[in-house]
């Protein structure tokens, strides 16, 4: 999931604790993206083509999941060290 809490680095009491959250929403995004690579080998290797409706959902999933991936590379950068001192 993409995080939807703000995170401060620069507030030395939190910072271990968002670092953890940072992690868990990475597990969490890595296993949605085992997902749909998963589901897309399964569709590839059906002997019928896919409907609408399937098509439709694959492509609801992985721009979602695109969405999620920018956002959490954006948390990524902000996370860097010294990066609050060059934006802010």
């Amino acid at each position: 999931m993409v995080p939807n809490y703000p995170l401060n680095m620069s507030d030395p009491t939190t910072a271990d604790e968002q670092w953890v959250r940072l992690c868990d929403d990475f597990v969490n995004l890595e296993a949605q993206c085992a997902l749909l690579c998963e589901l897309l080998t399964c569709v590839s290797r059906r002997d019928l083509p896919l409907d609408s409706a399937g098509k439709h959902g694959i492509d609801l999933y992985s721009n979602q999941l695109r969405e999620q991936l920018i956002a959490f590379k954006q948390k990524l950068y902000e996370a860097r060290p010294g990066e609050a001192e060059r934006t802010g």
